[in-house]
């Protein structure tokens, strides 16, 4: 148990740090609020409209679950290694030793949700967020040990915050 312990920790650590460099590398610097949505506005300049760009969100998806399920075929080549002192269940000895590899398959497919909200952000503001939902499993596979971890990470990709008009005056019914 203290070996599958260590390697779900390690293989969470890993499949983690795979999306944030899918994330790095296909989303930041790289879009932007504007690339993403289209802003419509009556003759007056008041928000009428705010229009999703449908086809730019799904390929941000799917580049995103290709680089996850690129860098994690990538971890699964090389494994995480447990230190042979974390099989004897001692604190004193859990890091010493040599090392024994355990090897992670990725399991299933990487996948990419995107959610998008609207939430009040003051008396006439309202926040507008879309944000990718990420998930990807992970086998971690040793004779005689096997488990599958699931890692989930929300990741924002837009937010902005949509003003109003100030309304004339505020009733608080209760």
């Amino acid at each position: 148990p203290n070996v599958l312990a260590v390697a779900e920790a390690r293989a969470r650590i890993l499949a983690t740090e795979a999306i944030n460099n899918a994330v790095r590398d296909k989303i930041v610097n790289k879009v932007q609020y504007k690339d993403l949505i289209t802003i419509h506005k009556d003759t007056s300049g008041q928000i009428t409209l705010i229009q999703i760009n449908t086809i730019d969100i799904n390929r941000l998806e799917t580049e995103t679950a290709l680089e996850v399920t690129s860098i994690l075929d990538n971890i699964s080549l090389h494994g995480v290694t447990v230190p042979l002192g974390a099989l004897s269940g001692s604190k004193v000895l859990a890091n010493t030793g040599p090392d024994i590899k355990v090897l992670l398959k990725p399991m299933g497919t990487v996948q990419v949700d995107t959610t998008e909200a609207f939430e009040s952000a003051g008396i006439n503001q309202t926040r507008h967020r879309i944000v990718f939902q990420i998930s990807a499993q992970v086998r971690i596979v040793q004779p005689m040990l096997s488990t599958d971890i699931t890692v989930k990470t929300d990741v924002p990709i837009a937010e902005t915050i949509v003003i109003g008009n100030v309304p004339q005056a505020i009733l608080n019914l209760r």
